[in-house]
Formats: C-alpha cells, sequence, structure tokens
C-alpha cells in the first residue's frame, strides 16, 4: 500500500492506520503553498491520498478559537483538494469529515444529506463549515477531474493515540485524563455538563480495518458514508465506565453550570452496518476500546499528548 499518502499520520486516526506514506509536519506542512506538491513530486507512486489531518479539539477548544479552527482547516483542505485537481497521478482520495458538521436543529437520527440543512452548533461553526466544504469539494473534483473521491463522516473517535488535553482534548481523553488526576490527587472526578449528552464512538484503530477493506478489498462504498457504531451512549455512562476500569471510589461531580455541547448526534448509518457485514469487520467494543485506550494512557503517561 505504498501508493497511499496519509495527512494527520501522528493523529489519532493516521496513527491508527498502519500502512501508507506519512510524513510528518515538518515533510508536509498543509497550511504553506507547494509544501504538499513538492513531497508528491519526490514520490511518485503516491495516487491516492487520504485527507486525516486537521485542527481538532473538545467543546471549549472549539469555542475559543473559533477562527482559527475555521482558517486552519479550511486551508488544509483547499490546499490538499488543489493537488488532487492539478495532480494527474492523483486518481483516489478519501476525506475524513466529523458529525460536527450537521445543523444544531435538525431532526435526528441524521443522514448524509442533512448536513448543508442549517446552521452548525455555535460552539463549533467555524470547524463545522471547513469540514462540510471538504464534502462540497469532493463533489466538485469527481464531477470538474472526474476524480475518485469519498468522505467518511465519523462519530467521534477515541483511542492510544489520542490528545489527553484536559481543556482541548475530545470529551473521552479529557475524562481519561481527569479521572486519573483524581485519583492520583484524591480530589473529585469534574465533568462538564449533566452527563445527559448523547454520542456515538468509535474506537479509531478499527479505522485501519475500514481503510483495508476500500482499497485493499476493494468493497464499494457511497459517496458520502457515515461511519458509526449501532450504539449511542450518554457521557454519565462513559463516566460509570471510565471510573469502573480506574477503580476511581473518590466523587463524581457532574457541573451542570457549563457547556456540554449538543445533546445529541445519533446517526443513520444503514449503508455502514452493510459495509462492515460485507467486509466481514468486528468493531470494538466500548468497553474494550475503553481498556485498551486507558492501559496505553497509564503506560505511556510521560510521552502522551497532554
Amino acid at each position: 500500500m505504498n501508493n497511499i499518502l496519509i495527512t494527520g499520520g501522528s493523529g489519532l486516526l493516521g496513527s491508527a492506520i498502519k500502512f501508507g506514506h506519512k510524513p510528518s509536519s515538518t515533510e508536509v506542512n498543509l497550511l504553506k503553498d507547494g509544501s504538499l506538491k513538492k513531497y508528491l513530486d519526490e514520490n511518485q507512486e503516491i495516487d491516492t491520498i487520504i485527507h486525516a489531518a486537521g485542527l481538532v479539539g473538545g467543546v471549549k477548544k472549539n469555542n475559543d478559537y473559533i477562527y482559527d479552527f475555521f482558517s486552519k482547516n479550511l486551508r488544509m483542505a483547499i490546499n490538499t483538494m488543489d493537488i488532487i485537481a492539478s495532480n494527474d497521478k492523483i486518481k483516489n482520495a478519501t476525506f475524513i469529515l466529523s458529525t460536527c458538521i450537521f445543523p444544531e436543529n435538525v431532526n435526528y437520527p441524521v443522514d448524509v444529506n442533512d448536513m448543508n440543512k442549517g446552521e452548525p452548533h455555535p460552539t463549533n461553526f467555524g470547524y463545522a463549515y471547513a469540514k462540510r466544504m471538504l464534502e462540497v469539494g469532493a463533489r466538485a473534483l469527481r464531477q470538474q477531474h472526474k476524480k475518485n473521491i469519498k468522505c467518511l463522516i465519523p462519530c467521534n473517535l477515541y483511542g492510544p493515540n489520542d490528545n489527553y488535553n484536559i481543556q482541548g482534548g475530545h470529551v473521552i481523553p479529557s475524562l481519561i485524563h481527569k479521572c486519573y488526576l483524581a485519583k492520583q490527587n484524591n480530589t473529585d472526578f469534574m465533568i462538564w455538563g449533566s452527563g445527559s449528552a448523547k454520542r456515538e464512538f468509535i474506537f479509531a484503530p478499527d479505522f485501519e480495518k475500514i481503510m483495508k477493506a476500500i482499497y485493499i478489498d476493494k468493497i464499494t462504498i457511497d459517496d458520502t458514508m457515515m461511519i458509526s457504531s449501532k450504539e449511542e451512549y450518554s457521557i454519565k455512562e462513559i463516566v460509570e465506565i471510565i471510573v469502573d476500569i480506574f477503580d476511581f471510589k473518590g466523587n463524581v461531580v457532574f457541573d451542570s453550570s457549563k457547556p456540554e455541547g449538543i445533546l445529541r448526534k445519533t446517526t443513520i448509518n444503514i449503508n455502514f452496518v452493510k459495509f462492515i457485514e460485507n467486509a466481514n469487520i468486528k468493531l470494538t467494543s466500548i468497553r474494550q476500546g475503553l481498556e485498551q485506550t486507558i492501559n496505553y494512557f497509564v503506560n505511556n503517561y510521560n510521552n502522551i499528548r497532554k
């Protein structure tokens, strides 16, 4: 699979995929014009790009740096798509989106066709609009340049090589770090929000199975496909599992005065379910995934992103 380039190869998703070219951000800086072109000129065998790079974060970081999230993610997207349009050797690409692209006031469960039916949630509209533009660009590239571009919209990803920053990380890695510190320091385990918000989660290492099914087994997928598990969990339920794995005996406090984002992001994943059945892919359960993630976090605490 030496013909595939993965942007964001050191991130949560990219690091879970163990094949292909995964240049560092110093080798390929997607914020700079010409950086990706130079790398492709030096690696002529590449004909496929999996675009997984992005500036990501949790509710607080998205809200505090909303323009940065819009500007930098849009610039990375445009630079990547411009290269795909101009480079005749690049025939295929997969763009990784996010369920946060969907409108705040949308009927649930959401379908891929709902993404442009309203404004995204105000806490992350910068990131959401930048990611929406990848889907628009994919359609335009297919129409004008006849490129084979697919968009995948994963639900909340989590896994070992995540960013465990308490203020800026996503919900699961932030909760893991908070629980770890609460146990170490014998303090309360404080959670933003009431715990009633519900999310679908998928273990990042499962994404490698999905990519192999698409690019090795050549299993056909829709132009845009939702990636989500069949289960939906409240933040409170996730907290309970994390507390149990850590064997945390202290107080768990939900602070309802803090924001918790949109309350539900349930998705319609009928086509994805058919896809994983055809590919004989078994997704990792939330308990197993959290156990593996927490084990990695504890064993690599001094070196993880935090």
